[in-house]
C-alpha cells in the first residue's frame, strides 16, 4: 500500500494540486478525496528462446544478418513489461467529464538485465462534453484505431506488437480532438484529428532532433465506423494516417573509401502514412482483424524496418505493409490466435546490405487460470531479407505468466 500511496502522491504533486508546508498535512486527504483514482496494471514474466539472434533480445524486431553474431541462438527472461497505471477522474462536474491517465512500465533506457528503469508510456488529460472531447498529453498515435469497443490491435505475446513486422504506430505527445456520435441504432462514427510531436533522428549531427527542426507538428487523423448491421456481428472499419516533415541541416557525408567527404545541403524530408484497418466478427467466438498501410520515412512510427531517410540517396524510404489475424475464443478460458505480418520497404530506396523485407508468422495460446492470472505461449517465425544478401530466419518460442490487478 505504501507504493500506491507514493504513486498517487506523485501524480497529484505533478498536477500542482498538492499543497505545501503545514497545509499539506491538514489538506492531503481532502485533496485526494476530491479525485477518483483507480490503480491498474499487471505483472508479466516473459521467457523466450530464439534459434538466431534478433534485435533486440527480450523483444523481436528483425533478425541479424549472417556473421559471427547473427547465427548465435539466445535465451532471454525478463519482467520489464510489468505495467502500472492510474485512471483519474473529477467527480461532480455536470457539463464536462474530466479524466486523466498515467501509465508506466520498466522499458526505460539504461539499466541492467535485472535493474530495469521506469518509463512513461501514457500521460494525458481528457475533457469531454457530449460528443466532443479534447485530449492533451502523451497517448497512442491517433492513426492507430484504439478505443473502448473498437480497438484494432494485434493480440500477441511478444511485446514488440509487430513493430517493423506490419503494424505501425507508437505513443507520442499530442493534442487531439475527437467526435464520437451514434448515428443510428447500433452504429457509431468516430472522427479524430491531432497535432503531434514529430520525433525524428539527428542525421545532420547538430544536436537537434530533425523532427523538431521542422518548426511545426505532424498532423494525424482517423475516421472510424463501428456497426453491428451485418446480422448483429460487429464491424470496425477505419481509414487513418499522418503527415509531417523533418528538416536535415547542411552536413558532411563520408565519401567512398579514399575520397573526400561530401558536402550535403539542407533538405526537408516528408513523413506520411495512409492506413486502412478492419475488425470483423465472424461469429460469437471468431474475429478477423488487420490493417494495410503505405507511406514514407516511417522509422519512428515502426515502419520500413528501421529505414527512414537514405542519406546517400537523399530521399525518404518508401514502404508498405500490413498484418492480419484470426482470433478464436475457444472456451471462456482459452484464446487461440494465428497471424501474419509484413513490412516491405521499396528496394530502389535502399543501399546494398539494408533490411529489405520482414515477414512474420505467429500463433499463440492464452489460457486464463482465473480472472487475474493468464498463461500464454507463442511460436513465431520471422524472416528478415537483406538487399543483395541472404535471408536471416529466426524461430522463437515465448512463454509468459501475467497477473492483472
Amino acid at each position: 500500500m505504501k507504493s500506491w500511496s507514493w504513486l498517487l502522491g506523485c501524480v497529484v504533486l505533478a498536477s500542482g494540486l498538492w499543497p505545501t508546508g503545514a497545509a499539506a498535512q491538514s489538506e492531503k486527504q481532502t485533496v485526494l478525496s476530491g479525485l477518483q483514482a483507480e490503480v491498474y496494471g499487471y505483472v508479466k514474466l516473459d521467457a523466450s528462446y530464439d534459434s538466431r539472434r534478433t534485435v533486440a533480445g527480450d523483444l523481436m524486431f528483425f533478425v541479424l544478418p549472417d556473421g559471427p553474431a547473427g547465427r548465435k541462438e539466445e535465451f532471454n527472461m525478463t519482467a520489464r513489461e510489468t505495467r502500472l497505471g492510474l485512471n483519474l477522474g473529477v467527480p461532480g462536474l455536470t457539463d464536462y467529464r474530466v479524466t486523466g491517465k498515467l501509465e508506466t512500465d520498466f522499458y526505460g533506457a539504461g539499466g541492467g538485465d535485472n535493474t530495469a528503469l521506469l518509463r512513461m508510456r501514457l500521460a494525458y488529460v481528457n475533457i469531454q462534453k457530449d460528443s466532443l472531447s479534447l485530449m492533451a498529453g502523451q497517448d497512442w498515435d491517433t492513426f492507430i484505431t484504439a478505443g473502448p469497443g473498437y480497438a484494432i490491435i494485434p493480440r500477441i505475446v511478444n511485446f514488440s506488437y509487430m513493430a517493423y513486422a506490419g503494424a505501425l504506430g507508437l505513443r507520442r505527445p499530442q493534442v487531439r480532438l475527437t467526435y464520437d456520435k451514434e448515428v443510428a441504432d447500433g452504429t457509431r462514427v468516430i472522427a479524430k484529428v491531432a497535432a503531434a510531436r514529430t520525433i525524428g533522428q539527428d542525421i545532420d549531427g547538430d544536436g537537434q532532433n530533425d523532427g523538431a527542426a521542422a518548426g511545426f507538428p505532424s498532423g494525424q487523423g482517423n475516421l472510424i465506423l463501428v456497426t453491428d448491421a451485418l446480422g448483429g456481428l460487429k464491424t470496425v472499419l477505419s481509414v487513418s494516417g499522418h503527415g509531417g516533415s523533418e528538416r536535415v541541416g547542411a552536413h558532411m557525408l563520408e565519401g567512398p573509401e579514399g575520397s573526400d567527404p561530401i558536402a550535403v545541403p539542407k533538405k526537408d524530408y516528408d513523413s506520411w502514412s495512409l492506413i486502412g484497418s478492419l475488425s470483423q466478427q465472424l461469429g460469437s467466438k471468431l474475429t478477423l482483424q488487420g490493417a494495410y498501410w503505405t507511406g514514407e520515412n516511417l522509422v519512428t512510427y515502426w515502419g520500413g524496418i528501421g529505414n527512414g531517410i537514405n542519406r546517400s540517396l537523399r530521399k525518404g524510404v518508401r514502404a508498405q505493409g500490413g498484418w492480419a489475424q484470426l482470433m478464436l475464443n475457444a472456451t471462456d478460458a482459452v484464446n487461440l490466435n494465428v497471424g501474419y505480418g509484413v513490412d516491405d520497404p521499396n528496394s530502389d530506396d535502399l543501399n546494398p546490405g539494408s533490411r529489405e523485407k520482414n515477414e512474420l508468422l505467429f500463433g499463440s495460446v492464452f489460457y486464463r487460470v482465473n480472472p487475474a492470472t493468464t498463461l500464454a505461449v507463442e511460436y513465431s517465425h520471422l524472416t528478415t531479407s537483406y538487399k543483395d544478401g541472404d535471408d536471416a530466419v529466426n524461430n522463437r518460442v515465448q512463454g509468459s505468466v501475467i497477473f492483472r490487478f
